[in-house]
């Protein structure tokens, strides 16, 4: 991804470009001219639970969602913003935004997508569950029906990045209403795909939106697709070989251990790109053992990640050093061997840690995981690492939906699973690391983290955010609210007859630019 580093200019000067309008939206046709139809039929090996984009949703939810909504602004494979339902942008003062939008948008219930739609929108993303992310708005004005004015309280130079995510997607303000608390399970945006039934625990089916305003290189009316069925499959090997029999078209995520196997099939492609996210653990920084530092601390140097990467993760990963991946603009290359940990297993300053909490010959906890092989590979070797340090790990696997209840509950004592990372480093800090953030289930917080992230997010100079982010995830490190394991390839596997998908590495599956040959 070095790209990012390069092209980050729109991000410097003021935060951003000061208008967009010369920003092509990034639109390619398929990869072969083919006529519009077929259901792409997808398998999942997680549940979908909700598809508002305003709650606390899971991942694959939001994969429901960027195909179901439009939002203001979007990302290109190089993470820059582009415009999408908003045309333009305006830095009418270093507190103000101006943005023009589409005229020729309706919602899948017919009505308009226009100012006051956005304006309801926005302030709905504001209130929901992500809403600190956008504490430096004061208030969304209408300007006239095709223009809204974002006034904020202090600088915030990464509010296209923000506007870029799902949970500030675009709504039908009157289905919102109709719905309520159902909106989740009757969702309705401008996006290219519409909803048609969903089960949960079963399946979620989309059929295309005729109406949908995007068309691509050669004007042809998108999407190609007639429709999405996503499946929700037991496992990663009934998946893998559903995949290989024909029972479905894509899988979105490849088990580790069947790569290799679905690498050597000529009817398929496996497609891996490198992500920002991280595999990892997360402490209960709130309750005993782990509102002990120096516990923390020991896991932290205890863990050979190296050893991780090449035996359960065959290779496609790297070890994760911290919170800024090296995908990232901000990242460091000197945190590899300057940093609290390294590669391999520090044990012996992992003892001293244990010393310094006062249970010198080890103590016990329990580690939730997801019971898929990967994870489960990975907590059995985790268990050996720190049993070495005297550090005894009750394992306790469960189903991924279980396992978000704990996280989004808080209810664990230490929790491992993926995360998938974002464009801006200003969507990881606040959330994972601010005091209250909404993904801090840890409940980890640090009054001088706190100052500096608030400073990164006002700073308007690139190289000014990136040692402020720097800064902070020193300290973020050395307090160990997380044991970041790796830096995970996003692989994805599908049969030869589909085309135009685009891995984007930040595991979202965009339908729309996909075709389905014979």
């Amino acid at each position: 991804m070095t790209s990012i580093h390069a092209r980050r200019d729109i991000l410097k000067a003021g935060g951003v470009a000061l208008a967009a309008a010369g920003l092509p939206l990034a639109i390619g046709g398929p990869a072969q001219a083919q006529a519009a139809g077929g259901t792409l039929r997808i398998g999942v090996q997680e549940n979908f639970a909700s598809l508002d984009p305003y709650k606390r949703i899971g991942r694959l939810d939001y994969n429901g969602v960027i195909n179901v909504f439009d939002t203001l602004v979007t990302y290109g494979k190089d993470y820059v913003p582009q415009p999408m339902l908003a045309e333009s942008w305006t830095l009418v003062n270093p507190t103000t935004w101006r943005f023009s939008l589409r005229k020729d948008v309706v919602f899948h219930d017919d009505t308009p997508f226009d100012a006051a739609a956005a304006k309801y929108s926005v302030d709905k993303a504001r209130a929901g569950q992500f809403g600190s992310q956008f504490r430096a708005i004061s208030e969304v004005i209408v300007v006239d029906a095709s223009t809204i004015e974002v006034r904020c309280s202090a600088p915030f130079p990464t509010i296209l990045v923000q506007l870029a995510q799902q949970y500030a997607s675009m709504v039908s303000p009157k289905a919102y209403e109709a719905a309520g608390d159902n909106f989740g399970r009757q969702p309705v945006g401008s996006g290219p795909f519409k909803l048609q039934s969903f089960e949960p625990n079963r399946q979620l089916v989309l059929t295309r939106n005729d109406k949908y305003w995007r068309k691509d290189a050669q004007g042809r009316a998108m999407p190609y697709l007639a429709g999405l069925t996503w499946r929700v499959m037991p496992d990663g090997e009934t998946a893998s070989l559903a995949l290989q029999n024909n029972e479905i078209d894509f899988l979105y995520a490849v088990p580790l251990a069947f790569a290799g196997v679905l690498a050597r099939n000529a009817n398929l492609v496996v497609d891996e790109a490198p992500t920002v996210g991280w595999e990892y653990i997360m402490f209960n920084c709130s309750t005993a053992p782990f509102d002990n530092r120096h516990l923390r601390r020991a896991l932290q140097l205890a863990v050979d990640r190296q050893a991780i990467v090449e035996t359960v993760s065959f290779g496609r990963a790297r070890p994760a050093f911290g919170p800024i991946t090296p995908g990232s603009w901000a990242y460091d290359k000197s945190i590899e061997t300057g940093g609290l940990y390294g590669a391999r297993a520090a044990k012996d300053a992992a003892r001293r840690e244990l010393a310094a909490a006062g249970v010198p010959n080890g103590f016990e906890f329990t580690l939730v995981h997801p019971s898929s092989s990967t994870f489960n590979a990975m907590a059995q070797a985790l268990q050996a690492q720190l049993g070495e340090i005297g550090v005894k790990v009750n394992l306790q696997g469960k189903q991924i939906g279980a396992v978000l209840d704990d996280l989004f509950g808080s209810k664990f004592q230490a929790l491992m699973i993926d995360w998938g990372g974002r464009i801006d480093e200003a969507l990881v800090f606040p959330a994972f690391f601010g005091t209250g953030g909404g993904n801090n289930f840890g409940k980890y917080s640090n009054p001088e983290v706190d100052r500096l992230v608030a400073a990164a997010g006002e700073a308007p100079d690139i190289a000014a955010r990136s040692r402020l982010y720097q800064q902070a995830q020193k300290l973020i490190t050395e307090d160990s609210a997380h044991v970041w394991l790796t830096v995970p390839s996003e692989i994805k596997a599908y049969a030869r007859r589909v085309r135009g998908f685009v891995n984007f590495g930040d595991w979202r599956l965009r339908a729309e630019t996909i075709t389905l040959g014979s």
